[in-house]
């Protein structure tokens, strides 16, 4: 799927997305990754939403973004109720969706020039 997003050029705005990659910046990725306005995006050593831990959300807050939005896959997942609230503890405001959902939105927070984190989970495909 195409995706036209508003002016964010200065943000590194998801260009396109499909089951198998996403594109940032006109580069494509096949892995699950982190990321973020002004940086180039990060392998996340996360390869399904099953192996995900309270410790790889955690994490996120080195980053220091106003919100997180998490792909989890597919399909929309939901966190257990106990790691929302440990998040919120650490700082960590997060929104779980779908992949495509998690991209269009990413791609919205941005164009309101908002400090999104974007944490997608990627199921590993062999080339």
């Amino acid at each position: 799927m195409k995706i036209e997003p508003e002016q964010t050029a200065l943000h590194q705005g998801i260009s396109a997305y499909d089951d198998h990659q996403i594109v940032i910046a006109g580069r494509a990725y096949r892995h699950s990754l982190i990321a973020m306005p002004g940086m180039q995006p990060v392998r996340w050593p996360v390869t399904s939403f099953d192996t995900l831990t309270i410790d790889d959300l955690v994490a996120l807050k080195t980053w220091r973004p106003d919100i997180v939005v998490l792909g989890t896959g597919q399909h929309t997942r939901q966190l257990p109720q106990d790691w929302i609230f440990t998040l919120l503890e650490h700082g960590i405001i997060i929104e779980c969706m779908n992949n495509r959902s998690a991209c269009g939105t990413c791609n919205l927070l941005l164009a309101e020039e908002r400090n999104v984190l974007l944490a997608l989970v990627m199921n590993e495909i062999n080339p």
